[in-house]
Order: structure tokens, then C-alpha cells, then sequence
């Protein structure tokens, strides 16, 4: 009795991933493999928007908004949250915490989203991710395409916050862009995990 249902769940297990569709993504990662893309980011409880640019070289990507003026770098298996203004900087090296950055699941390992979401639905330009497992962070990730290009990145997290992140003016990265935090000896530095 016990093998039966085992070999059950490992078919529907299957079924899960094969419909976990993050194609589209990954086309746009494969063909924007360095680049930089304005973005305007706001948030559903919060009347002020959040501006700045997201650049990525490969698997390392940066975060940067103008105000308030911080920072978050994917570098590898660490995370760094940059806040400029009070030279303060936060480093996480687990995997938990970048699988609840929107920036490292979608710009950086995609199939990770199949990891945390339970049903996909994707049409010719939109794709959306939800019935999270396991109280994932996130609840819902709907993505827009325009062009093979993401365009617009809605997400609402646990506690229902919802975020809006229009992407516009993708460049190439043809200057070099540093994925490392620039610190001095006054940055404070806080290690977690």
C-alpha cells in the first residue's frame, strides 16, 4: 500500500514541474545576458514610488534606487543590502534569503520559481505564478512581456502589500559595473544568518 502511493506522489510531483512553465523568462535571460533597464517601483500601502536601475552581468545583479538611496547586490551566494545614506551594509549568505528577492528569482535562476509556486498560467505575454508552498514569501509573481522583454512585474507577498515594477529603456551594459559594495572604514556592517 505504501509503494503505490509514493509512485502516485512522485507522478504528480512531475506534473507540478513539467507545468511550471518559466520558458519566457528564461528566452529573455538567454538573450539579455548583460544589461541595464530603468525601473519605477510602487507599493499599494505607500504613496511615494521607489526609481532607480537594475544592471546584471550573468549571474550577478544589482539593484540600485536613487530615493532612498541604497543598494542590494546578488553576488554569488551572498546578498548585500546597501543602505547609502546611513552607510550601513547587511550580508546575508543563505539561499532563503535571495529566494524571496524578486530580483534573484527572475533575473537569476528562474526554475527557483517552480520551487516555491504551486500553479502557473501563462498566455503570450503575461505569465503568473501563485498558490505559493510552504508560506513562501511571496504569494503571487505575475510577469508582462513586451517584445521578449519583461515590460511590468506585479507581486503581492504574504502580509498582501502589493508591488508594481514597470521596466523601461533597456541598454546593453557596455561599461564595466561593479557588483561588489563599495565600503569605507566608517560602513557599518551587520552579517545575518
Amino acid at each position: 500500500m505504501i509503494k503505490p502511493s509514493i509512485f502516485l506522489f512522485l507522478i504528480l510531483n512531475s506534473l507540478n514541474l513539467i507545468s511550471c512553465d518559466v520558458s519566457k523568462i528564461e528566452k529573455f535571460l538567454d538573450e539579455n545576458v548583460r544589461f541595464k533597464v530603468s525601473y519605477e517601483q510602487n507599493f499599494s500601502d505607500l504613496s511615494d514610488s521607489i526609481e532607480g536601475n537594475i544592471y546584471r552581468d550573468h549571474d550577478n545583479i544589482k539593484v540600485f534606487s536613487l530615493s532612498p538611496r541604497e543598494e542590494l547586490l546578488i553576488n554569488g551566494k551572498q546578498i548585500f543590502r546597501h543602505d547609502l545614506e546611513m552607510d550601513q551594509l547587511i550580508i546575508q549568505t543563505s539561499d532563503e534569503s535571495m529566494n524571496q528577492s524578486p530580483a534573484f528569482l527572475l533575473f537569476n535562476k528562474p526554475n527557483a520559481i517552480c520551487d516555491f509556486f504551486s500553479v502557473t498560467n501563462c498566455s503570450k505575454e503575461s505569465c503568473q505564478y501563485s498558490d505559493p508552498l510552504d508560506n513562501f514569501y511571496l504569494k503571487k509573481i505575475e510577469i508582462d512581456f513586451v517584445n521578449q522583454k519583461i515590460k511590468k512585474i506585479v507581486y503581492e507577498d504574504l502580509f498582501e502589500r502589493i508591488s508594481t515594477i514597470n521596466l523601461f529603456k533597456y541598454e546593453q551594459l557596455d561599461k564595466k559595473v561593479s557588483f561588489k559594495p563599495e565600503v569605507s572604514d566608517k560602513t557599518e556592517r551587520i552579517f545575518l544568518n
